[in-house]
């Protein structure tokens, strides 16, 4: 069905429409062919912005466009301010300002939806839950509630038809998505439509709290060695995909300072504990909470940290982990070539790698003489991602998502300690890493590995040879579409040029016919020249307004 056919999705496209003119970003409208489809946009689209958006930068009226279109645009803003590879610092932090905070809803109105995720009344389940909600956000809202064993928990309400409201946005992104990456080059180097399918995946995993549950038990298991670290429990006997019951944990959020202070709390020791939770969940297990700011951190008796939220979380295989560490290794080292044939492997190889190990030579120079521990990897990870974007080159999301957690994780440690050193954290587990890496028994089981794939290799049959077919055609950074969109304009205007020289042509005929003196005549005229003379007449107006009408689109 199209999307632009649907009653409602057609509203919501002209709602978003306004929005983006009101806040200044008209000209994307036009860039993108979208006035054409949408109602009235036409003229809206030439309105002039008010000048208290036009004062401010883009990026901050973007941050306010996002806001005002509402939940699903505000969760997208936060999906882009983890590509630290695609948008610059200005961007990101303005990202970063996008709160999750929505009006709270009555309880009563969450009830039916309680019951039904319960599957029984809720006096059966619980003996009390407490009408003020503990936070409240644009998908959820959580509640204190009390178990007929006397157990604290919080419930993670889904708001009603909520699913159904972020799926029909999520119509319209993708849509707006595939126009820009057509119709835009500028817009298409942000690949938008990557963006909206890794945006759709997190946001519908983030809709089923069952999924939110796991990776907090997964996360606790990881963590069950170390006596500081406290995941919340989850209670599966009601948690399910629209409803999440976890312990209930009372601390002090570690971004309020003062509080810390008066409980007697070693705030430079809670910085390190932090670091070194979220470090071993990257670079050990391969799992970790992908937002570690300190709105998700609540402090405990004897410094002790509890982890909260987990519906965003990263994962990094084995190789990733690898890759980072070669990269690391190959800064410290001034290996050029080694930090280029790392970002060679994230790429999809229609690279300049000579440019590229140029690049990355100026690159780590400035890191000449530093230990391990003193490279700034914050620092390191913004000048990487620099560096990509002049080669047009995206992270992978896992890689985009683990490098935007670790500068979250450098401004939480800073918060609490400004002498926190992100690298001095990770050292330690990065020898421990190097040292599983290349033990003995590593090298073993891989030589294994290696000498066992040796032996499929002769055991295969033979494969016939064919031709390697020639690649002739040549690289070329020109943009294949844009040029396919100039050909189809001229084809067009040549086709109209035509029509109009055809018309001419028979406008000339009609009126010579009016001269002659046989046939019907009408004050002295052929009525056969003067009919022909006013279809030729019409003929060319009408192409002249086709000509103009078209002009006018492109302008």
């Amino acid at each position: 069905m199209d999307i632009l056919k649907t009653g409602k999705d057609l509203r919501r496209l002209n709602e978003i429409v306004n929005i983006l003119i009101k806040f200044g970003f008209g000209d994307i409208i036009r860039r993108i062919g979208l006035a054409d489809g949408v109602e009235k946009a036409g003229r809206l689209v030439r309105y002039n912005v008010p000048d208290e958006f036009l004062s401010q930068q883009p990026p901050a009226r973007a941050r306010a466009a996002m806001e005002e279109m509402g939940p699903t645009f505000i969760k997208l803003g936060q999906i882009l301010a983890t590509r630290v590879d695609l948008f610059s610092q200005e961007w990101i932090q303005e990202f970063e300002k996008l709160q999750d905070d929505t009006q709270s809803l009555p309880l009563e109105s969450l009830m039916p939806q309680l019951e039904n995720s319960l599957g029984m009344p809720v006096k059966r389940a619980f003996k009390h839950i407490e009408e003020k909600p503990l936070g409240t956000a644009s998908m959820a809202q959580v509640h204190k509630a009390i178990t007929y064993k006397n157990q604290p928990v919080a419930l993670k309400i889904r708001k009603p038809n909520i699913r159904e409201k972020i799926e029909s946005d999520i119509r319209l992104i993708q849509h707006l998505a595939k126009l820009a990456q057509s119709q835009s080059i500028d817009l298409r180097r942000y690949r938008p439509v990557a963006i909206v399918k890794e945006f759709e995946r997190s946001l519908l995993r983030e809709l089923d709290f069952s999924i939110e549950a796991k990776n907090a038990e997964r996360i606790a298991e990881n963590l069950k060695n170390i006596k500081y670290a406290k995941v919340p429990k989850i209670y599966w006997e009601w948690t399910c995909e629209d409803l999440n019951v976890q312990e209930y944990i009372e601390g002090i959020p570690a971004k309020n300072i003062r509080e810390l202070d008066a409980a007697g709390l070693d705030r430079k020791l809670i910085a390190h504990r932090g670091g070194k939770i979220v470090w071993k969940s990257m670079l050990i297990d391969g799992f970790f909470h992908a937002d570690p700011h300190p709105g998700n951190f609540l402090i405990l008796p004897k410094n002790r940290i509890a982890i909260l939220d987990f519906g965003m979380v990263g994962k990094l295989s084995s190789t990733r982990r690898e890759q980072l560490m070669k990269m690391t290794r190959s800064v410290v080292l001034q290996d050029a070539a080694g930090t280029a044939a790392v970002l060679m492997e994230w790429t999809d190889g229609n690279v300049d790698f000579d440019a590229l190990t140029s690049e990355s030579e100026d690159l780590i120079q400035q890191f000449y003489g530093l230990s391990l521990s003193e490279v700034n990897i914050p620092q390191l990870i913004l000048q990487v991602t620099d560096m990509l974007r002049e080669f047009d080159i995206a992270l992978p999301p896992d890689i985009a998502l683990f490098s935007k957690a670790c500068i979250t994780l450098e401004g939480f440690g800073r918060l609490l300690n400004p002498d926190f050193d992100l690298m001095t954290e990770a050292e330690p587990l990065i020898r421990e890493w190097g040292k599983h890496r290349y033990s003995p028994s590593a090298l073993a089981k891989k030589l294994g590995i290696r000498a066992l794939t040796l032996v499929d290799k002769i055991y295969e049959e033979p494969k016939p040879q064919l031709p390697a077919a020639q690649n002739t055609t040549p690289v070329s950074n020109i943009d294949k579409q844009f040029i396919e969109r100039l050909v189809s304009r001229q084809e067009r205007a040549q086709f109209r040029h035509t029509q109009l020289m055809v018309t001419v042509g028979f406008l000339i005929a009609s009126a010579i016919l009016t001269t002659v003196e046989n046939g019907p005549q009408l004050f002295g005229m052929s009525i056969v020249g003067l009919i022909g003379l006013f279809i030729a007449i019409g003929s060319i107006h009408f192409l002249l307004f086709i000509l103009w009408w078209s002009h006018r689109s492109l302008d």
